[in-house]
């Protein structure tokens, strides 16, 4: 016994697009993109450690959580700056003191 799906055309080629349009913005995405420094990486990845540390609690994910990871995100495309402010003003604005830069640097 088989069994035989069939799609309408229409929706094949829309799929095709789609896909298209995807990757291709996927190939812009990753050529564009930048190497972060390892100096500011190493700090926006000891920002969002420390947050972490101090909102760790075991619940489901907040828009917060969603924000940090996305900074972390920018700072791994290149996007140092926008990356540690966002997660500097993360910690500030719950009051976690943030740690000193030169312990970043070190690792």
């Amino acid at each position: 016994m088989s069994i035989k799906l069939t799609l309408p055309r229409s929706n094949l080629i829309a799929a095709t697009a789609l896909s298209a349009v995807l990757t291709a913005l996927a190939c812009i995405a990753t050529a564009s993109a930048q190497t972060a420094p390892k100096g500011d990486m190493a700090r926006c990845q000891q920002l969002f450690s420390q947050r972490a540390h101090y909102h760790a609690n075991g619940s489901e994910p907040t828009g917060q959580d969603v924000a940090a990871e996305m900074a972390l995100k920018d700072c791994r495309e290149g996007r140092t700056e926008a990356g540690i402010a966002t997660l500097a003003g993360m910690l500030k604005g719950r009051g976690i003191p943030l740690p000193q830069p030169e312990a970043a640097q070190s690792r």
